[in-house]
């Protein structure tokens, strides 16, 4: 009886350290929301993306190692909005996970935690374009919404994992000032320029957000309407309308086709501002560093 007390004691002194340092697994879908949650997580977590920063998060392909990630994941967060609709529901299904089932704690969609824009006020058709339903799902290029996400994140950790809530709030709180002063930096400087260099045509109209928070106006969008590639007529238009408003920048996200935006900018005497949908997370980039960057580019470029 001695024997099997001492053996049950030296297994549970044994296994104490893993329990302690057991992560919680989280997948995210996109690369900004994965960086949000490893910062916000730090070591409690394990971070996996299933978007890359060169790809579609429309059009993702649905690899089997996705279902495998979701099978295995505590966690999941994903954009909402229906960004991944084209791919996410039948990864999920195929994981049989029910820990990340959409109606559990531990699906978060961060979508939840902004304001949307662009929400239709009445019933959509095909004949408007690519709209989405539930309003324009680009948010996370906007610094005021990456920290309203990331506390979000944190408080939704910290009710799923509460032994380790303090950290997710102090990690939150650390890196919402990061965000933040990188923000304040950078909107002193675009609002600075002059209302007529704040001035820009978007390829899609997809850094809506981004715009607001940075004073940006837009004249023009190089799609007629959302998903429809531009005619010759439309064409003609934008670039007419940039040579006469001396318009300098087409902003685009760097996977929508740049043949027609950089053949704009020529003609306009103009440049093309392609951002990456997040931070390259494989190359250990930081989510800092990548919005600096892009805050940058576009700011020369408008200069």
């Amino acid at each position: 009886m001695k024997c099997c007390t001492r053996l049950v004691l030296f297994l549970a002194l044994f296994l104490l350290p893993s329990l302690a340092l057991a992560q919680l697994n989280i997948v995210a879908t996109l690369p900004t929301l994965g960086a949000i949650a490893q910062n916000v997580g730090g070591d409690a977590v394990r971070v996996q993306t299933l978007a890359s920063s060169r790809e579609d998060p429309h059009f993702l392909d649905a690899r089997p190692d996705f279902v495998l990630k979701l099978n295995r994941a505590d966690v999941l967060i994903y954009n909402g909005m229906e960004l991944e609709i084209g791919w996410l529901p039948a990864l999920r299904k195929n994981a049989r996970n029910p820990k990340i089932d959409p109606s559990s704690l531990r699906a978060i969609d961060a979508s939840q935690f902004i304001i949307p824009l662009e929400v239709p006020n009445e019933k959509i058709d095909r004949s408007a374009g690519d709209i989405h339903p539930q309003g324009n799902p680009h948010y996370l290029y906007c610094l005021p919404n990456v920290i309203a996400v990331t506390n979000g994140i944190a408080q939704r950790l910290s009710a799923i994992d509460p032994q380790n809530a303090d950290t997710y709030q102090q990690n939150a709180s650390d890196f919402i000032a990061q965000v933040q002063a990188t923000q304040d930096k950078w909107e002193a400087k675009f609002q600075a320029l002059p209302e007529p260099q704040r001035q820009i045509v978007s390829y899609h109209s997809s850094m809506l957000y981004l715009q607001n928070s940075l004073g940006l106006i837009q004249i023009a969008t190089v799609e007629p309407k959302p998903g429809i590639a531009p005619n010759p007529a439309h064409v003609a238009k934008i670039i007419s309308t940039m040579k006469s408003q001396g318009i300098k920048v087409i902003l685009q996200e760097s996977y929508q086709p740049t043949a027609i935006s950089q053949k704009i900018a020529q003609m306009a005497q103009a440049s093309v501002v392609a951002i990456q949908p997040g931070p390259n997370l494989a190359k250990g980039e930081s989510f800092i560093d990548y919005a600096e960057n892009y805050l940058k580019t576009l700011y020369d470029a408008l200069q």
